[in-house]
């Protein structure tokens, strides 16, 4: 494994983890105020900014691996990654407003709460390329 690709999985899990707790806050702090209905729209919302960080790591490192035989593939990874979540996150928080009926503002608040994850992810000394 490339020091590259050890770094990049290094900092996914990080920001998963971060961004896992913090929904997890944030549901806590529905189940105080609101009761358990709101909660699941929380983690659903959540759960999409999960996915989303998920396809991202998937496209950068598919995009690294890539753009060393062809520099036009790993950009055509990196853009087909943005499309994916560019169309999959309204079409997600879509299905759990009309097919799940989930509260809409939990949605937008738990998703809205992952994404401040991104915030608190930040590399460490361990993580940073060794002087050679």
């Amino acid at each position: 494994m490339s020091y590259a690709a050890k770094v990049l999985l290094g900092m996914t899990r990080r920001l998963l983890t971060i961004q896992a707790l913090l929904v997890l806050l944030a549901a806590g702090v529905y189940l105080a105020l609101r009761g358990w209905e709101p909660v699941s729209a929380v983690v659903f919302g959540g759960a999409i900014a999960l996915f989303n960080t998920l396809i991202s790591a998937q496209r950068l490192a598919r995009a690294s691996d890539s753009a060393n035989q062809d520099p036009k593939r790993g950009m055509m990874e990196l853009f087909t990654g943005a499309v994916i979540r560019i169309v999959a996150t309204p079409a997600l928080i879509a299905i759990g407003i009309v097919f799940l009926d989930l509260n809409p503002v939990a949605i937008i608040v738990g998703f809205g709460v992952a994404q401040v994850g991104y915030f608190f992810n930040s590399a460490h000394p361990h993580l940073q390329k060794p002087n050679s």
